[in-house]
């Protein structure tokens, strides 16, 4: 590669070296390698004990954005990490296709890789769901991010483009867009799906939160690569605005005044009907997708790939041959007598409120729709009680169960749930086992009832304390559906 140390920080040094290396982990320094630590990932870890395990590593250097003794000062780590990505893995697939937003990054990049590889083209995406390659539809790398570190995420995209991967589709989390963890990439274009409330305990506030999403496109994104916008949703148009200051086209895309729109003509049990349209012909299609709100997603996956170079007749051809992702408005498979079973990885206010929304009139004449979720442990807590008041207005029973606990008090952070239940007028079933909760809510349904089991979705795990136990909601259904 043949980086300099001076040419990594971008300043002058007293002693300048060939870079052998960069690794954020101390642990993990190998003899010979640069030592870097950006103070915004975990700000309360002790940066000097780190430093002194690295050097005892035989670090060649360390940069940090805090002081540090025998560190170099930087005003951003994540830059320097991103400067490092850039030259030591340069490849990438030809077409880079990003997305960001609150809900939906996931379903955004299934759809387009599924798309892609439809058409005839290897595609790949990384994302929540791990890296998953053209080859089916199987996880086969779980980075532990939405969106991988410069340092993961370099070599990931390295090894695609040695694959002849054509396409990738990029998660890119708001943490990645401070963090600058996708600097590097270079993309083709890039789209958002929607902003609302999230990750505060990180951010702070909703006008940083803002802000971190809009980077990618007043950043991030090329000067000419296109924005991909759902303007159905009005925290686009600050994206728009940045996007053509920086002489970036813009792409509006949704369910109705855009320039490519996926229509809902009738929403059933059995999947959407759509009308497409980017060209003058509207394109009749059926897709096994449950939610109106899937075809917000859709369009933006659409009109990535539009932005990417794809046709758009072969594009609207393959959207029929689609599958939902995992975990996501997933039906559970359950017989006639028995109610209808939906798992989603709803987790967030709005996430939980698109999928309410979308199940209700789904519910036969006399049914009732009923949730079971949970909020996660040491993750933000200000959304419990506005969660609780979502499935207060939307469903008809809620039961109020644990999701991943981690090592804040399971009890507690149900209590919280339960008085934004109580706050909109509703009363919570309140059991803390998750498999006891589902079990509670199935076996209190009959056919025409919908049961929507939130907050995990693909996950095959519960986090409780330091240990991932065993649990997978669609799992647990089908046993309980089956009488195990």
């Amino acid at each position: 590669m043949g980086m300099r140390f001076t040419d990594l920080i971008q300043a002058p040094v007293a002693a300048d070296f060939e870079v052998q290396g960069l690794c954020d982990d101390s642990r993990k320094v190998q003899p010979g390698e640069v030592f870097v630590w950006d103070s915004r990932v975990a700000p309360k870890l002790d940066v000097a004990a780190m430093a002194a395990d690295a050097r005892a590593r035989g670090a060649a250097a360390m940069v940090s954005d805090v002081a540090v003794d025998g560190a170099v000062q930087v005003a951003n780590a994540g830059e320097v990490m991103a400067r490092y990505a850039a030259a030591r893995w340069p490849a990438q697939p030809p077409v880079m296709l990003g997305v960001t937003g609150t809900s939906g990054k996931t379903s955004v990049v299934w759809f387009g890789r599924q798309l892609a590889q439809l058409t005839g083209q290897a595609a790949a995406s990384v994302g929540t769901l791990g890296v998953m390659r053209q080859d089916g539809d199987v996880e086969t790398e779980y980075t532990g991010f939405t969106s991988p570190t410069a340092l993961k995420l370099g070599p990931i995209l390295e090894t695609l483009a040695a694959e002849h991967v054509r396409t990738c589709l990029l998660e890119v989390s708001s943490h990645a867009l401070v963090l600058n963890r996708v600097d590097a990439v270079r993309f083709k274009a890039a789209g958002l799906t929607n902003i609302t409330q999230d990750h505060l305990d990180f951010h702070g506030d909703l006008a940083a939160y803002h802000a971190a999403k809009l980077r990618l496109f007043a950043e991030v994104l090329p000067e000419g690569g296109i924005a991909v916008l759902n303007m159905a949703r009005r925290e686009a148009l600050p994206a728009a605005s940045v996007a053509k200051q920086r002489g970036c086209p813009v792409m509006s895309v949704g369910t109705s005044n855009a320039e490519l729109v996926a229509e809902v003509v009738e929403a059933s049990a059995r999947g959407l009907r759509l009308n497409l349209k980017y060209d003058a012909v509207p394109v009749p299609v059926d897709v096994p997708l449950i939610g109106g709100f899937q075809a917000e997603n859709l369009a933006v996956a659409l009109g990535l790939l539009v932005a990417g170079g794809y046709n758009w007749k072969s594009l609207a051809a393959a959207v029929a041959q689609m599958t939902a992702v995992p975990g996501r408005m997933e039906v559970v498979p359950s017989r006639p007598d028995q109610p209808s079973v939906v798992v989603d990885y709803a987790h967030k206010p709005d996430a939980l409120e698109r999928a309410l929304e979308s199940l209700r009139p789904l519910v036969k004449a006399g049914g009732k729709l009923q949730v079971v979720f949970g909020c996660g442990g040491n993750r933000d807590a200000l959304k419990r009680p506005i969660m609780g008041r979502i499935a207060a207005e939307l469903a008809d029973v809620v039961y109020v169960t644990d999701d991943n606990p981690r090592r804040e008090d399971a009890a507690e952070v149900r209590r919280q749930v339960v008085a934004g239940v109580a706050d909109a007028g509703g009363k919570a079933i309140e059991i803390g086992d998750r498999r006891a909760a589902i079990e509670a809510a199935l076996s209190d349904c009959g056919a025409d009832d919908v049961v929507l089991i939130a907050g995990k979705g693909h996950e095959s795990g519960q986090i409780v304390g330091d240990e991932v136990l065993p649990f997978d909601d669609r799992v647990v259904a089908r046993e309980i559906l089956a009488g195990v």
